[in-house]
């Protein structure tokens, strides 16, 4: 199918993973506490639990994609497996916020191999989803709609996440923070398995078998995947540049729970922090959507991430007055959000630059490895933080030095703006265009010269 998606069609695929965001932003906001606070584990054994599963998770990226392409079922190539996954999922995310009563070391694997079987299974069904883009957006339109439409609901489920989150820890929990926390996490997770069902019923008129014997583009091997990261410069550079501008978000979700608990001294802030960030994600992905019709990718790119670094910057000066923290902040996911609206389309177009390049099945590959800039900054994220308040001398539920507080109000603010820099410089090397993916494109329907 080529010809121009229908708005419903683009809106049900978008937007059907809130679940999933909200589920991600709650382990991204909470899970490190949860280890330090509610387990009482060490922030030095915390950031080793994160750094070591995260490290795992990121590597399987490339494998999972490669498994997605590989596939064949009749069902179609990509879109059964958003019918398998998330109901995995959502087991294994929820025994992540569990605690038996086992040895520090046995604990420590445990939680680490729950991180990384969940994490498994989230991989499998984002990389699905993200090999469907091409699939079934054939103009640059279209992939430039569904990026904008997955950068609104990921604002909106920010939104949902702010307003929801605090309060039904609280609620749900009656008195028990722990307890609270896993049925939060858990309704999140099975919100997750809806939304994604929705996404693969969509998907399915779009996702057709490929026929037995059908070698227009030929399947990867284990020698190819690894190329397309290490020989493909747009995919190597945009990888990169996605992890800064990921790492510029992620480390202030990473503080945040600190930074309100022991900077600010009021824990229910927190709530108006993310409904701030919230609200300021969504007006970015709708001013990064008329931005980018309108100038060059990379020029929306480097007005979101300049203003992300300029308002972390001056987030600095004023940590310690929590409204106006919260404000420049917001300003900052603003221009984070703008270039968020770029992500699915840049990927979509480095795909086709890939199976261009290699006459090979390579969207399944590429658009998995979309999910590997995230993964990285997560890991990034929960070993700065860990180690980070080890080396200070925070310790859980015990009033904070001057020197711990200090050090969060800088750690939140000026290691997001040194990525969020880094990012610039990064999008600075990628050599696709617009108008070179468009020839490519018409060299692959038309066979005329791609450059």
């Amino acid at each position: 199918m080529s010809q121009k998606l229908k708005a419903g069609i683009i809106n049900l695929f978008s937007v059907g993973p809130i679940g999933f965001y909200l589920m991600m932003n709650f382990v991204g906001n909470y899970y490190t506490y949860f280890l330090t606070d509610i387990l009482k584990l060490g922030a030095a054994s915390a950031g080793t639990i994160m750094l070591v599963a995260r490290i795992v998770d990121a590597v399987a990226v490339p494998v999972t994609g490669g498994f997605v392409e590989l596939t064949r079922r009749k069902l179609g190539r990509y879109s059964v497996w958003l019918w398998i996954a998330p109901p995995l999922t959502t087991l294994f995310v929820a025994l992540m916020f569990t605690g038996p009563g086992l040895p520090l070391t046995l604990l420590a694997v445990f939680l680490g191999l729950m991180y990384v079987l969940a994490h498994l299974l989230v991989n499998l069904a984002e990389a699905t989803q993200y090999a469907l883009i091409p699939v079934i957006a054939y103009t640059a339109e279209d992939r430039m709609l569904i990026s904008c439409r997955r950068a609104q609901a990921l604002s909106v489920a920010g939104l949902i996440f702010g307003l929801a989150a605090p309060r039904m820890i609280v609620f749900l929990g009656g008195g028990n923070e722990g307890r609270g926390i896993f049925l939060t996490v858990l309704t999140f997770a099975l919100l997750q398995m809806i939304g994604y069902w929705i996404v693969a019923k969509v998907s399915m008129p779009f996702d057709r078998p490929q026929p037995a014997g059908n070698n227009q583009n030929k399947s990867l091997s284990l020698k190819d995947m690894v190329m397309q990261v290490a020989a493909n410069k747009p995919l190597f550079t945009l990888i990169i540049a996605e992890v800064c501008r990921w790492s510029a978000s992620i480390v202030v979700m990473g503080y945040g729970v600190y930074y309100f608990k022991y900077v600010a001294g009021n824990e229910s802030m927190i709530s108006l922090f993310f409904i701030a960030r919230s609200i300021a994600r969504l007006l970015g992905s709708a001013l990064g959507q008329y931005i980018a019709v309108r100038t060059s990718q990379k020029n929306t790119w480097n007005t979101g991430m300049g203003i992300c670094f300029a308002a972390m910057t001056v987030a600095w000066f004023f940590a310690e007055k929590p409204w106006l923290f919260i404000l420049i902040c917001a300003l900052a996911d603003l221009g984070h959000s703008i270039a968020t609206t770029l992500s699915a389309s840049l990927f979509a177009d480095v795909a086709e630059y890939a199976e261009w390049k290699t006459k090979s099945a390579a969207k399944g590959i590429v658009m998995a490895l979309s999910s590997l800039p995230i993964k990285i900054s997560m890991a990034l994220s929960g070993a700065i933080t860990g180690y980070s308040l080890g080396v200070v001398g925070y310790i859980p539920d015990v009033l904070p030095t001057a020197q711990v507080v200090e050090a969060i109000s800088s750690f939140i603010t000026l290691i997001p703006a040194v990525f969020a820099l880094l990012s610039i410089i990064a999008i600075y090397f990628y050599p696709l265009t617009e108008e070179r993916v468009a020839a490519i494109r018409r060299h692959s329907n038309t066979g005329s010269p791609a450059v």
